[in-house]
This record gives structure tokens, C-alpha cells and sequence, in this order.
């Protein structure tokens, strides 16, 4: 598969389990089952406690509770475990367990050229006009070269408006007590490649706080 190629994260997310990737890394047997949760040190920063990394087999997510402090779902893993983008991730969990591409890919040629004939149709019924050349203003933003990590899953504020612990992990929303989003709670905001791209930010109080 093209590293390019646009990839279904959805689909590929619901194609694996945890529980197949800590077997994939050989880790499996030093976790402890304990109702819907498995237990064990952390691989990503090698730790060694027992308790100290959690993956919740209903939701399919990990949390580390140690030093990475993180969490998220399978393809976070991925990425953490190989120091790789989410998009990079994606293909490697395909390539590992022979998933089908044409059913976690997107974004096919059939759809790229429709939207492509209609912007060049929308474009042909404007009347023509002499102006200045518009300067560019839709060109993809830049993966950011940092992560806002340490990030507070845990802040009231978060389930006082609702949020699931799933929905805050999978998105990767978090309470940020310095650097650029000091005392925000951070939501990163993803290319189709899953690469962080910009961070938002509102202040944790009463709707209609920037």
C-alpha cells in the first residue's frame, strides 16, 4: 500500500484489538486479566509495575498511569510503540495483520475525481472576470513538529460536559498545565494522514470561555 494512500482510521481501529497487539509485541503474558481490564508494566516507557498500565478490553484503550501519563486507542499504541505518525501506524497494523486495504482505505480515485469534476464545474459557472490572482489559502497545514503529552484526562471539567473516558482518549483531549496551552484543555486537530496538524484550545469554565 502507498505510504500516501488515504487510510480509513475507523476501519482500521475496529479490525484490532489490544489484546492482539500486546500478543503481536510478545507482551501478553506479563499481563493480568481482571474482569474487562488487563494489567501490567508499561512497554512503552518499559516500566516495570505491575499496575501501572491499563487497557480496557470493552473500549479497546490503554492508559498509562506512570510516566507516559497517556493513553488511547490501538493505533496510538502503534505509533507510540514504533515512535511513528498514527498514519504510519495504520500501515503497519495492515501489513502485520493482513488486512484487507480496499476495506480500511478511503478517499478512492472514484470519489477524488467527483469532487474534483465538481469543483472544476462549480468553477466553470461563475461568470469570468479580470482580477488579481487570489493568493492560496487552502493549503494543508504542517504536521506539528511537538505533542502537547502529559495531558490531564482526568479533569473534571471533561465529564462535567459529558465526555466519555473513550471519547477523551480517542480524541486526545486533555487539560494542559503549561507550556503553550497552560491551563486549556487541549484538542488536537488531525490531518487525514492522523498527523497533529494544530492544537485548540478553550479555558475549562462556563460555555462561551475561549
Amino acid at each position: 500500500m502507498p505510504k500516501s494512500q488515504f487510510v480509513d482510521f475507523k476501519a482500521v481501529k475496529a479490525s484490532l484489538s489490544m489484546e492482539q497487539l500486546l500478543e503481536h509485541y510478545g507482551l501478553l503474558q506479563q499481563f493480568k486479566r481482571s474482569g474487562d481490564s488487563l494489567n501490567g508494566p508499561c512497554p512503552i516507557h518499559k516500566g516495570s509495575s505491575p499496575n501501572q498500565f491499563r487497557v480496557s478490553l470493552s473500549k479497546n484503550i490503554w492508559n498509562c498511569f506512570s510516566e507516559c501519563k497517556h493513553g488511547g486507542n490501538a493505533l496510538d499504541f502503534i505509533a507510540r510503540m514504533e515512535n511513528c505518525s498514527v498514519h504510519a501506524a495504520a500501515l503497519k497494523a495492515i501489513e502485520w495483520f493482513n488486512l484487507d486495504p480496499n476495506t480500511v482505505s478511503a478517499g478512492s480515485s472514484a470519489n477524488e475525481e467527483t469532487e474534483t469534476a465538481k469543483r472544476v464545474s462549480d468553477a466553470s459557472a461563475k461568470p469570468s472576470r479580470k482580477s488579481a490572482p487570489a493568493p492560496e489559502t487552502n493549503l494543508p497545514n504542517k504536521p506539528l513538529q511537538f505533542r502537547l503529552d502529559k495531558l490531564e484526562r482526568s479533569h473534571p471539567y471533561l465529564t462535567e460536559r459529558g465526555l466519555s473516558q473513550e471519547t477523551i482518549v480517542d480524541f486526545g483531549i486533555g487539560y494542559c498545565s503549561k507550556g503553550v496551552m497552560a491551563e486549556r484543555i487541549a484538542i488536537p486537530i488531525h490531518n487525514l494522514q492522523g498527523q497533529v496538524v494544530a492544537y485548540a484550545g478553550r479555558l475549562p469554565g462556563e460555555p462561551g470561555a475561549v
